[in-house]
């Protein structure tokens, strides 16, 4: 058995892990560490726990930004959140939406905007909140790190080509150009190159000057001979070509079956059947915290090819499962070598436009990163989002024509026979190889797609249709299985209670062993509970919302946690006997939507049934629902003192507890919260020796 803590704790960490895996695994910006840079005026909020040098807030104050929050009176003021400044009453009602309150402080005067943020070992321009939630100090909006705020007393100076770590003040002095406070030569700030912004924008410029401004640096480079333009590594008889990424402009994301993320790439206007495809990647082991190459040793991949549902992918309509050509290509991607893999498909697949999945599948501790080609966007299952910046490497070979079939405009309504794929692989077209017009299904112009009921049913409908029966329609072509994830409260479900988790909040309901104040919801055999849980920013990093059911179990049984959850669940039965931390007696994860069993054989104690989101994505917010059925099966029916034998004295036992009985009631052998006659027929039917 393992102890309870140390099963949740690497929890967390798996969650933070998935989350930087599934956004972005490698990119070619990050030199020096395994870790994302501080934050920045354009990212994402990104604890960096390095920088935090206790578990405590920096709290600004009227007059000043210090690490002492403001007390006595209650005065308004601007409360700094995620989504920017918002006007409160007080610092009470700003705390609890999870922001950070600035007394007397008009949100006219930009208090939550870019400014100087101290940690421990530099400074970053940040907003305040974004400075703030990661335990930083915000020296105000408008202060720049170029000023040394923060006291670091050194940094880089350009001199020319060449870098030098000195104090603050001098460079200037030795007519160099100042990098920052706190900057290291090791990032190779004063190397000169092309900054590439928004896929194809150029300027020349120092390192330092292209990350100040969130471009992609590409070292060496002049914006003259176009850096930033792709190359095409594509075969001439590409049917669609997306050429991998430059070495220095690139972004390699997971898409391996054994890391939970399945990465699909979109196309249009494929003029043939696609015998061939090529595409780019990486080998990486992930640590915990960081990347390190490794070589695969099976390359087998699953590659799926979907009909388009209204923007997501749709409809399967071809599916493999193949060993690969993997070739290393020599070009050094950061430190890790690109691989090229191509395959030739058994059988053609014949689709106009749709979307692509390569997943590898071999050595789980040896991950597949698809290399990027450029800005655009792709789709991730397993990633918060699930839509992705960057399009993904791929060409689809094969030769145009020689497929012939009908091409239906469902917007007009038009259909002819015999066309070929080539005069019909337009998006707006709808190409069907060896059909006829009246073969069709949907016939041409009927438009029907997904149409999602709140009671968690679909069915495929007309538009005006799924409105008439007060469903959600998805679009064209759209599936059922593109219906949001749902899992509405049984009928015999009873409510948690807890109230819904946000940025900041403190669970003080029924966080268990991982919460400060231990506390367990009371839960009885059979009984079916059904709670909200989620994802939100703590004080230091991001944290599950992890909900704990207390059962008290009166003779050895069965007992099962059967939950079914609309975010990626990790559930857990813990023998809570000893009190926290508990040992864990069963563990199971699961993805939205799908049953997550777990059962143990138990004796007579208290148990904890413990649920909670595994992955930080689309279907982790707070909020998002779940329920979950507790049973206890007695071994032994009708043992009440245990004795393994039903005899005369268990006899005597349940006729003297005769009535209503609340648990624990070993007596109560059907758990209906009465001992009566169904439970003495039970004790009856299973006399003598168990």
């Amino acid at each position: 058995m393992k102890k309870a803590p140390g099963i949740l704790s690497l929890t967390i960490l798996a969650i933070t892990a998935f989350a930087a895996v599934g956004a972005v695994a490698l990119n070619a910006t990050d030199r020096t560490s395994t870790t994302p840079d501080p934050i920045t005026s354009t990212s994402s909020v990104f604890i960096d726990l390095a920088a935090v040098d206790e578990a405590t807030y920096y709290v600004p104050s009227p007059g000043n930004f210090s690490s002492e929050q403001s007390g006595g009176l209650r005065e308004a003021g601007a409360c700094c959140l995620l989504e920017g400044c918002v006007p409160m009453d007080d610092e009470t009602e700003c705390s609890a939406q999870g922001g950070f309150f600035f007394a007397g402080v008009d949100c006219a005067d930009d208090p939550c905007g870019i400014g100087a943020c101290c940690y421990s070992s530099g400074c970053t321009d940040a907003d305040a909140y974004s400075c703030l939630i990661g335990g930083r100090e915000f020296m105000g909006a408008g202060t720049t790190c170029q000023d040394d705020p923060c006291d670091v007393g050194w940094g880089a100076c350009c001199l020319g080509d060449d870098c030098i770590e000195i104090p603050t003040g001098e460079c200037s002095d030795l007519g160099g150009i100042w990098v920052g406070p706190g900057k290291s030569c090791d990032d190779y700030p004063c190397d000169e190159g092309a900054c590439c912004l928004n896929g194809d924008e150029c300027f020349d410029c120092l390192r330092y000057e292209c990350t100040a401004v969130g471009g992609w640096y590409i070292n060496h480079a002049q914006c003259a001979d176009d850096p930033c333009g792709l190359p095409d590594n594509c075969p001439d008889d590409s049917l669609f070509s997306q050429s991998r990424d430059y070495p220095n402009l690139f972004n390699a994301m997971t898409s391996e079956v054994a890391a939970g993320f399945k990465r699909y790439e979109n196309f249009t206007n494929v003029k043939g059947p696609i015998d061939e495809l090529l595409w780019w990647g990486l080998d990486l082991h992930f640590t915990g915290s960081g990347w390190m190459e490794c070589e695969e040793t099976g390359n087998v991949f699953y590659i799926d090819f979907h009909k388009d549902a209204g923007g997501i992918p749709g409809e399967l309509i071809c599916s493999y499962k193949l060993d690969v050509t993997r070739t290393p290509t020599g070009l050094d991607y950061e430190g890790t070598e690109l691989n090229e893999y191509s395959v030739i498909l058994p059988e053609p697949c014949v689709l106009t436009n749709g979307w692509i999945s390569i997943q590898g599948i071999g050595d789980p501790e040896c991950w597949f990163l698809w290399m990027s080609a450029g800005m655009g966007y792709s789709y991730c299952e397993g990633c918060k989002p699930t839509w992705q910046d960057w399009d993904l490497s791929i060409c689809l070979v094969g030769t145009e024509g020689g497929v012939f079939g009908s091409c239906c405009n469902d917007v007009t309504g038009q259909c002819d026979d015999g066309i070929e794929i080539t005069d019909c692989a337009d998006p707006s077209m709808r190409f069907n190889p060896d059909l006829t017009c009246e073969e069709l299904d949907p016939p041409c112009g009927v438009i029907i797609g997904a149409c999602c009921f709140p009671d968690d049913t679909c069915s495929i409908e007309l538009e005006e249709d799924c409105d008439s029966l007060g469903g959600t329609w998805l679009g064209k072509d759209s599936i059922c299985i593109s219906c949001p994830c749902i899992a509405p409260c049984p009928p015999e479900g009873v409510d948690e209670g807890e109230p819904i988790c946000y940025d900041g909040y403190v669970d003080e309901f029924n966080g268990g062993c991982n919460a400060d104040l231990q506390l367990f919801s009371p839960v009885a055999p059979g009984q079916t509970v059904c709670g909200t849980s989620g994802i939100f920013f703590g004080p230091v990093e991001q944290e599950p919302d992890f909900d704990w059911y207390e059962v008290k179990v009166t003779a050895d049984s069965l007992l099962s946690w059967n939950s079914h959850a609309e975010f990626p669940a990790a559930a857990w039965i813990v023998d809570g006997s000893e009190g926290c931390p508990g040992y864990v007696l069963a563990e199971a994860l699961t993805y939205e939507c799908f049953d997550n069993p777990l059962a143990a054989d138990v004796g007579p104690g208290t148990y904890w049934l413990v649920i909670a989101p595994w992955a930080w994505t689309d279907s982790s917010n707070c909020g998002t629902r779940y329920y979950g059925t507790v049973t206890v099966e007695p071994h032994c029916p009708g043992d009440i003192d245990g004795s393994d034998e039903v005899d005369v004295v268990d006899l005597i036992a349940l006729l003297s507890a005769w009535g209503p009985c609340a648990p624990p009631c070993p007596e109560d052998i059907d758990f209906s919260g009465e001992v009566d006659v169904v439970d003495l027929l039970q004790l009856l039917s299973a006399w003598g020796p168990c």
